[in-house]
């Protein structure tokens, strides 16, 4: 799909950001002792730190207290096969939503990144998280099919890459007619469709193309200009949209990303330097 998987920001991948959603946990009391602690509110989008409805194969977050021993990523060695971890070796968590256990990607006593099954059914579900002995309380998850966000580079941009992996930024910012890459969760299922647990080696487009359109300054490109939407070949929850920019491009246009009714969240913008401005 014209880009090195590996070019893409690890910090991205793991979902660290900064913004910690302490509104979610303040004025609650936590149980006494170490058992893990977290609230509904507090489990948000990896990539938009919206609360919310997560959409099937969705990277999430949970942020909370004693949530984990240590702190630890997912590497090469987690895998068997192609085949994700439910509980990465040595740190005794896991998760299930339902009577499902789901990925987990990354753990630290105050976070928590995990994968929504693709399977997972749309609505209300309980999630719980046990550390080793340790349970902490049964909370509600709400599944939508897609929850379209893009992943942020900081407060004001979005994460993109021109087609050789460089990344997208006011040293090299994007020009009219370029083609881009920009990254995203929640587009939803894909055809063929994602199985439980198994990381995608190939690409596969979504399954609600139809519906899938890419927004500047809430303007959308034409249709034709979207070149690929889909997943990101050997990544958990990670999707790529290949797009075309037009050649009237204005200066750092905000950009969403939008599955029919549902659009990404505003205020995110894409680094340009329009035609007037080179």
């Amino acid at each position: 799909m014209g880009i090195d998987a590996k070019s893409i920001p690890i910090f991205m991948l793991r979902g660290i950001h900064l913004l910690a959603v302490c509104a979610a946990l303040f004025g609650q009391t936590p149980p006494l002792g170490n058992l893990p602690f977290y609230t509904a509110a507090s489990i948000v989008d990896a990539a938009t730190n919206r609360t919310g409805p997560i959409a099937a194969n969705g990277l999430a977050t949970m942020y909370g207290k004693n949530l984990a021993f240590v702190t630890r990523a997912i590497g090469p060695d987690d895998l068997r096969g192609d085949i994700l971890p439910t509980a990465l070796a040595g740190t005794g968590l896991r998760i299930s939503i339902g009577s499902i256990s789901v990925p987990i990607l990354f753990v630290s006593p105050s976070q928590v990144n995990f994968l929504v099954p693709p399977s997972m059914r749309v609505g209300r579900h309980k999630l719980l998280l046990t550390l080793d002995s340790r349970t902490g309380p049964e909370v509600d998850i709400d599944v939508a099919d897609v929850s379209p966000g893009a992943f942020p580079l900081d407060s004001k941009y979005v994460i993109a890459t021109h087609a050789d992996g460089r990344l997208v930024d006011p040293a090299a910012p994007a020009q009219p007619g370029q083609v881009l890459i920009v990254y995203a969760v929640g587009l939803g299922q894909t055809v063929p469709r994602l199985v439980n647990l198994i990381l995608p080696r190939a690409p596969a487009q979504i399954e609600k193309l139809g519906q899938f359109r890419v927004l500047l300054n809430d303007v959308p490109i034409a249709g034709s200009a979207v070149l690929y939407a889909g997943l990101a070949p050997g990544f958990a929850g990670l999707y790529q949209i290949n797009l075309r920019l037009p050649e009237e491009l204005p200066l750092d246009p905000e950009l969403r990303i939008a599955i029919g009714e549902f659009v990404s969240p505003e205020g995110l913008r894409l680094h340009t330097q329009p035609a007037a401005l080179q």
